[in-house]
């Protein structure tokens, strides 16, 4: 059976529909309309998932039924879930409560926004919301524990191959794959300590109460998405930010502003606003150092030199990248530009910067770029050089330029036969009783039992 909605029930209901719960619920008269072992299933929760459903855009003709058959599936896993006392540890569920609560912050605003569209405290939301999404997670673990064993061959990948008829192949669209060599100038010690210098004046001015945090944020800030919010980071959970944020945070009193501290973005100072277990919210204020077209010229220089060693072969484009390299993230997996939706080295061409597809549109393979201007993640201005390690044409797919792709198609195919064998065999074992009002429903698993509709 193909699943008509997969994770989207996991992925946002547990934060989106907190909203919509308790009206649904006033205006419905609820029965039970399904019991899967020791869970049950109400009209309520029915029209809750079809209505957040289509408030997400999917599936606007969708049926009860439909919606019903998901839930089904769903407590079918969650009640073996149970029965095989399958763990599901509490910092993993805080955990979890706290990221998709900070992403529903960010979407309306503010804590204090959230807790009046509720009118319930962040506390009283994540008590009332921990148990649903602690049956979430079990619902995923027990799925993955059904298909964990599962192991793709490459047989499994030619069989898949060869049952797709010619004229059904998947068409795979241009991609390539990239790797790199980035200078970024260094700003010169005077710049850094003139940063440093203007930071510990705000933090000094704000602390002698002759200047506020907030103003000086917008005033002088370099992080385009703060300083319009007086450098308001909103309340976050650990993990959120760099590495060095969550350090400086957890180190300062609500009120208390930090010495300058350095990332790969710049220079800050922090603000705590305040700190609730693992989350915290802040304000910040970002300086990135500047530098002159000097220092400009010679990163170029330099990247240009390393590029004239690569060309004639004194050096591997690898192991320049590795030595050479200024941009962590790819150094030392020889320059490779990792595509961060796919997890892998391909980019269709529709996924590339502008300014980069035009660099190396008119490369050979392996070939690269000259030296061109562009700006890091962290707005670091630099030069890179580009190298063209991989390419395909827009063409229907093969065995031998997709196979990744096709494992990855073949994987799905198996693991919906091997959940399809589990559901059908537990569906048989499983007490299970519907309501006759969806007696008509043209379900694709049997949950229908004869006993049920007598």
């Amino acid at each position: 059976m193909e699943r008509i909605v997969k994770k989207l029930f996991i992925l946002t209901i547990s934060v989106l529909c907190l909203a919509t719960t308790s009206t649904a619920q006033e205006r419905v008269i609820d029965e039970i309309v399904a019991v899967v072992g020791a869970e049950i299933i109400l009209y309520s929760d029915i029209q809750i998932q079809k209505n957040q459903i289509k408030s997400q855009g999917y599936g606007l003709d969708i049926t009860d039924c439909q919606v019903l058959e998901e839930l089904l599936f769903e407590k079918l896993l969650l009640n073996q879930g149970k029965v095989d006392s399958l763990e599901v540890p509490e910092s993993m569920v805080e955990g979890e409560l706290n990221k998709r609560l900070s992403v529903f912050i960010r979407q309306i605003g503010s804590e204090e926004k959230l807790e009046e569209y509720y009118g319930k405290s962040i506390a009283e939301i994540k008590e009332e919301f921990r148990e649903v999404l602690r049956d979430q997670i079990m619902v995923q673990r027990m799925e993955s524990e059904i298909t964990a064993s599962l192991n793709v061959t490459p047989n499994d990948v030619q069989q898949y191959f060869n049952e797709i008829p010619q004229d059904s192949l998947p068409f795979i669209s241009a991609s390539v794959e990239l790797a790199q060599i980035v200078k970024y100038p260094a700003p010169d010690i005077e710049e850094i300590e003139r940063v440093r210098k203007r930071l510990r004046q705000f933090k000094e001015d704000v602390e002698a109460g002759k200047e506020d945090f907030a103003t000086l944020a917008v005033l002088y800030s370099d992080d385009p998405g703060s300083s319009s919010k007086g450098g308001s980071l909103g309340m976050q959970s650990r993990g959120t930010w760099v590495p060095e944020f969550d350090a400086v945070a957890f180190n300062l009193e609500d009120g208390e502003i930090s010495a300058p501290f350095k990332t790969d973005y710049g220079w800050h100072i922090m603000q705590m606003v305040e700190r609730r277990g693992e989350m915290y919210e802040a304000n910040h204020i970002l300086i990135v150092p500047k530098v002159t077209a000097k220092e400009l010229s010679i990163a170029r220089t330099e990247l240009d030199s390393i590029r004239t060693l690569v060309s004639r072969d004194s050096l591997s484009f690898e192991f320049a990248a590795a030595k050479f390299s200024d941009d962590e993230n790819t150094k030392n997996q020889n320059g490779l530009l990792m595509n961060p939706a796919k997890g892998s080295t391909v980019w269709e061409i529709e996924e590339l910067d502008p300014t980069l597809f035009l660099a190396i549109d008119t490369l050979e393979l392996n070939e690269m770029t000259k030296s061109f201007y562009f700006q890091g993640q962290g707005r670091e201005k630099g030069y890179r050089i580009v190298k063209l390690v991989g390419q395909t044409e827009p063409h229907r797919a093969n065995m031998k330029d997709d196979y990744q792709n096709l494992q990855a198609m073949a994987s799905e195919r198996l693991k919906g036969e091997l959940m399809d064998k589990w559901v059908r065999e537990h569906i048989e074992k499983t007490y299970i009783k519907l309501n006759d009002d969806y007696s008509s429903c043209n379900f694709g698993y049997p949950w229908k039992k004869e006993e049920d509709f007598k």
